[in-house]
């Protein structure tokens, strides 16, 4: 039987992965540093409700088994039989992780074990060295930085489906299955017999288009619809000014993205263009809105979209309208939306925007944004 470790159980890695790999016959293991997340799952199982194109399909995952980050290392036997390891965390996370697997890892290498392949789940896009760099620090001597070296890679994946649940310790979560997930070749693993699994080249490339298209429009989505009072994406893709901007938003992005990257605008439309489920999965405007910091930032899903448009002569005009509402956002629970506006208090409208944008002051982005800023706050 094939075997995972599946660093991170929460939504991901319980409603994707989890499902996928432990439906298709792996035996999964789940690796956290919560304690409240792996004490949820020890009660042996949990449900997933999946959305695809023919229908909702709810789905009870058992047999799995689950560790924690506890200094007896009892996730020994799962790092040494494990085919694959996908790291299903924030890239600020895998540093650690790299750290805690190291000492598993070497003992694999010094039992010269089968090869490994390190799928690395996370948006960020250009970080495979560092992460790489990461293991190889974390194994303990040149002996099993060498069997590393020959046998274990670390690869780039891009995951390309919404999965959602109360919290990371829930039980019954949602996910969406339409596309598959796009991994980096080579890979040591055999994922031919495994669903949504794609080898794919050119990852990086794909990556940022991921970024820019995908993301964007759900991200104006989000904000507009917090300013208009909704929770949810679905009650506020519902309304029709809200959907024409999200439509606004891609028509302007991919002529941008097109002439930035060289590929044909079809050729984007086609990639970023997801079949529909039967009946579409919900996700709230918090989970969506959350940390505008990083949403806004210079190279992020709006204003990187919005300096494409600049560099190549296409008005922003609907990225504009968004990046001012994600400026607007104000929601009391979301830390970093808080930061934004005590900024905007402290430094001013315009200065806020330069700063949370990552633009110069005196750019046309932060002079239309802040116009944009003000109409909304009346």
């Amino acid at each position: 039987m094939q075997s995972i470790l599946v660093v991170g159980a929460g939504r991901e890695g319980k409603g994707f992965l989890g499902e996928t790999f432990s439906t298709d016959g792996w035996q999964v293991y789940f690796l956290d540093k919560d304690p409240e997340v792996v004490n949820a799952l020890k009660t042996g199982k949990y449900n997933v409700t999946v959305y695809q194109e023919n229908g909702t399909f709810k789905r009870e995952i058992t047999g799995y088994e689950v560790y924690g980050y506890d200094e007896e290392y009892s996730c020994l036997p799962a790092v040494l039989e494990a085919e694959v390891i996908a790291l299903c965390l924030y890239p600020e996370d895998i540093p650690e992780a790299a750290a805690y697997l190291g000492k598993g890892i070497s003992e694999r290498a010094r039992r010269n074990g089968d090869k490994l392949t390190i799928l690395c789940c996370t948006n960020k896009n250009h970080y495979i060295p560092t992460f790489k760099k990461a293991f190889e620090n974390a194994l303990e001597g040149s002996q099993e930085r060498s069997w590393f070296s020959e046998n274990a890679i670390v690869t780039d994946v891009i995951v390309r489906r919404s999965t959602n649940a109360e919290t990371t310790t829930a039980l019954d979560v949602v996910t969406t299955a339409t596309m598959s997930l796009l991994i980096q070749p080579p890979v040591y693993a055999d994922f031919s017999k495994t669903r949504w699994m794609e080898l794919r080249d050119g990852l990086e490339q794909l990556k940022e288009i991921k970024l820019y298209t995908y993301n964007a429009p759900h991200a104006a989505c989000a904000y507009a619809g917090y300013l208009k009072g909704y929770k949810t994406i679905l009650e506020a893709s519902a309304d029709p000014e809200i959907a024409a901007l999200q439509d606004e938003v891609l028509k302007e992005a991919i002529p941008g993205l097109s002439k930035e990257f060289g590929i044909p605008e079809e050729e984007i439309w086609a990639f970023c263009s997801l079949p529909r489920t039967k009946e579409e999965m919900d996700d709230s405007i918090y989970r969506v809105a959350v940390d505008p910091i990083r949403k806004l930032s210079r190279n992020d899903r709006l204003t990187g979209n919005a300096m494409f448009c600049f560099k190549h002569g296409i008005d922003p005009k609907a990225l504009i309208k968004s990046i001012a509402n994600g400026m607007a956002y104000d929601e009391p629970r979301d830390e970093k939306a808080m930061l934004i506006q005590n900024m905007i208090r402290e430094e001013g409208i315009e200065a806020a925007i330069a700063k949370v944008c990552g633009v110069s002051a005196d750019h046309d982005l932060v002079t239309r944004v802040a116009a944009e800023y003000k109409t909304i706050k009346g």
